[in-house]
């Protein structure tokens, strides 16, 4: 059965790249874009239901973020398949429903896996103790980087030396700004990508089978929809919850916008070891000037903001430092300046009773700068790379009951991110502050410290 089903199966062009990637020793993982029309799914589900039935006793896994969405969609490619070649119900495996394991008469199992994050495991301990000969995971940008990591563990496991099968992890995905623009598209359009993982990217006109009216369908879609899913444009994502549009953060870098002279310092201070304290230098709404302080101390990052307060002359009330837990050592350090509290009241506006806390108020602030082109940030290329990454996973959360509107959490964000914290975009954000109406607090502030710049060296 298997031979027969090889020989008749006839993939496209791009397919015979993929199967020729999968058939090597030496590429361990695949990652395969292909634009609307591709039929991932299908040649993969295909292909390990091949090897399953190769292989006796071989294990193996299809992994998506819900396992509903995994039954819905990425399955419907595994019955189709039944159907294109006919195949008998006996070569189907069996599914057993309880455990979600499909299981072959020759011994051979292929494990349907819910990847979604859970906060009762938080590690994916779930995965840890599993054994895999090899593993498919579709639409792999919905699913945490963690998780991944844990699965490229997994494989090689069972049976791969008896049958001298390389590992293989095969990810399909839609071209997105989540961790695989990150460890993928980046790496392949950079030349990077290291000699055992291969990016191979499909667009839905390099499918001879498509019919024109599918290809018409498409360019007759919305913007962001046809440079995503028919140009494969992975600066564009159809997230409808996004705060900021690609072409609003991009203007950000070439903006003109005046200069005053008034200086100002934000500083978003690291929460991880492999976080960075980040300090951007202001001139009014330009940022001439952006730090990066790596595994530094409180008392380290207090004085380098007291080193570029004397250098640019910047009044100690024009300071805003991030105060969220144990970091506000670094403020207690540099007194006078503006404590940021992430949760705090939104800083009263007209509009302040539409946002559950200051830094929600300040990103929709930033946001609308940015729209309106009143903002310059003169960053270095890989700064600019790492901002637009932070801002395009800025997310609104629904509108609660009262109406006030809210921002998706900073450890729901890490999770796509790869456990990075958005250090640049953060630091941007609390600029804000000083845009919006002045409280009474730094009012008084303002008042004493006009004709003194506060150094205590």
């Amino acid at each position: 059965m298997s031979d027969r089903l090889e020989i008749n199966f006839k993939p496209i062009p791009k397919q015979e790249i993929a199967l020729k990637y999968l058939l090597d020793n030496k590429t361990t993982a695949i990652w395969y874009w292909g634009a609307a029309g591709w039929w991932k799914s299908y040649l993969w589900v295909f292909r390990i239901w091949m090897m399953a039935m190769q292989y006796p006793w071989t294990r193996w896994f299809i992994g998506r973020k819900e396992l509903t969405n995994l039954m819905k969609s990425t399955m419907q490619s595994y019955w189709d398949m039944k159907r294109d070649y006919n195949i008998p119900e006996y070569a189907m495996g069996k599914l057993d429903w309880k455990n979600n394991i499909i299981k072959y008469q020759n011994g051979s199992q292929v494990y349907l896996l819910d990847l979604a994050y859970k906060p009762a495991d938080p590690l994916y301990a779930r995965l840890w103790s599993m054994e895999f000969t090899w593993g498919f995971v579709d639409e792999s940008a919905e699913v945490a980087d963690s998780a991944l990591t844990i699965l490229r563990t997994r494989v090689w496991r069972q049976l791969n030396d008896e049958y001298k099968l390389k590992p293989k992890i095969l990810e399909t995905f839609n071209p997105d700004k989540w961790h695989v623009y990150q460890d993928y598209y980046k790496l392949w359009k950079e030349k990077a990508l290291p000699d055992w993982k291969v990016f191979i990217p499909s667009l839905a006109t390099d499918n001879p089978h498509l019919t024109p009216d599918y290809i018409a369908q498409l360019e007759r879609s919305d913007e962001i929809t046809r440079q995503r899913l028919l140009y494969g444009n992975f600066d564009y994502d159809d997230t409808n919850s996004k705060l900021f549009r690609t072409d609003e953060v991009m203007d950000m870098f070439t903006s003109i916008v005046d200069r005053t002279g008034t200086n100002y310092l934000s500083v978003d201070v690291a929460r991880q070891w492999k976080d960075s304290t980040r300090i951007i230098v202001w001139d009014w709404l330009v940022a001439v000037r952006c730090e990066r302080l790596q595994w530094a101390t409180t008392d380290v990052v207090a004085q380098r903001v007291k080193d570029l307060e004397y250098q640019y002359a910047v009044h100690r009330h024009n300071i805003v430092v991030d105060t969220d837990w144990l970091w506000v050592w670094v403020a207690d350090q540099v007194r006078w300046c503006y404590q940021f509290h992430n949760a705090s009241r939104p800083i009263e506006t007209e509009s302040s009773w539409n946002f559950w806390n200051l830094k929600t108020q300040c990103y929709y602030k930033l946001q609308e700068l940015a729209e309106k082109r009143k903002i310059r940030l003169e960053l270095d290329w890989a700064d600019r790379e790492e901002l637009v990454l932070e801002l395009e996973n800025i997310l609104v959360k629904n509108l609660d009951k009262d109406g006030k509107r809210l921002l998706e959490s900073k450890e729901d964000m890490k999770k796509r991110l790869g456990n990075k914290s958005p250090d640049i975009a953060d630091a941007v954000m609390m600029r804000m502050v000083y845009v919006l109406e002045w409280t009474e607090e730094i009012k008084t502030y303002k008042a004493v410290f006009d004709d003194y710049w506060g150094y205590d060296y």
